[in-house]
C-alpha cells in the first residue's frame, strides 16, 4: 500500500512540477512579447491608430485585435499586431482570431502562437511572416490540425 501512495505522490509532484514550468515558460513569453514588440493599452492603442479608427476596446470586442487581462484587470495589446508606420491594425490578426477562436483557444494562447518558432514556418515564429498571410494563415491552420 505504501509503495502505491509513493507512486500517486511522485507523479503529483511531477505534474506540479510540470505546470510551474508551463508557467515560467508562459510568464517568460509574456516578458518577450513586451521587450520586443510592447505591450500597449487601450489609450496607447488609440492614440497610435488615431481618431479614424473604433476605440481599442471596440476592435477588442470584434475580435480584430487580441488583448490580454492582467492581474490589475488593465487588458493589454501586444504591439505585433499593429503596423505603427501605417497606423493600422493588420488584418491577419482577425482572420487568424477567427479561426483560432472557433477552434475553442483563448487569446493569450493565439497570441503566444505568435511567437513561438512554428515547425510549419521551418522554425520562423508566425510574428517573422506576419506580413504574409498565406503562409500564416497555413500555419495556424496546420497546427489546429495537429491538436485535433
Amino acid at each position: 500500500m505504501r509503495s502505491g501512495s509513493a507512486r500517486v505522490v511522485g507523479e503529483a509532484t511531477a505534474y506540479q512540477d510540470a505546470v510551474s514550468r508551463s508557467i515560467r515558460a508562459a510568464c517568460a513569453r509574456w516578458v518577450a512579447i513586451e521587450l520586443e514588440f510592447g505591450l500597449l493599452s487601450g489609450s496607447d492603442v488609440d492614440a497610435l491608430l488615431g481618431p479614424h479608427w473604433p476605440p481599442a476596446g471596440c476592435l477588442a470586442a470584434e475580435r480584430r485585435i487580441l488583448g490580454v487581462a492582467t492581474k490589475a484587470g488593465r487588458v493589454l495589446y501586444p504591439g505585433f499586431q499593429f503596423d505603427k508606420t501605417a497606423r493600422i491594425v493588420r488584418p491577419v490578426m482577425a482572420e487568424v482570431a477567427e479561426i483560432a477562436l472557433a477552434a475553442g483557444w483563448k487569446d493569450r494562447h493565439i497570441l503566444q502562437w505568435f511567437v513561438v518558432a512554428n515547425g510549419e514556418l521551418h522554425g520562423e515564429r508566425p510574428v517573422d511572416v506576419i506580413h504574409d498571410r498565406d503562409r500564416l494563415l497555413a500555419a495556424v491552420h496546420a497546427d489546429l490540425e495537429s491538436v485535433w
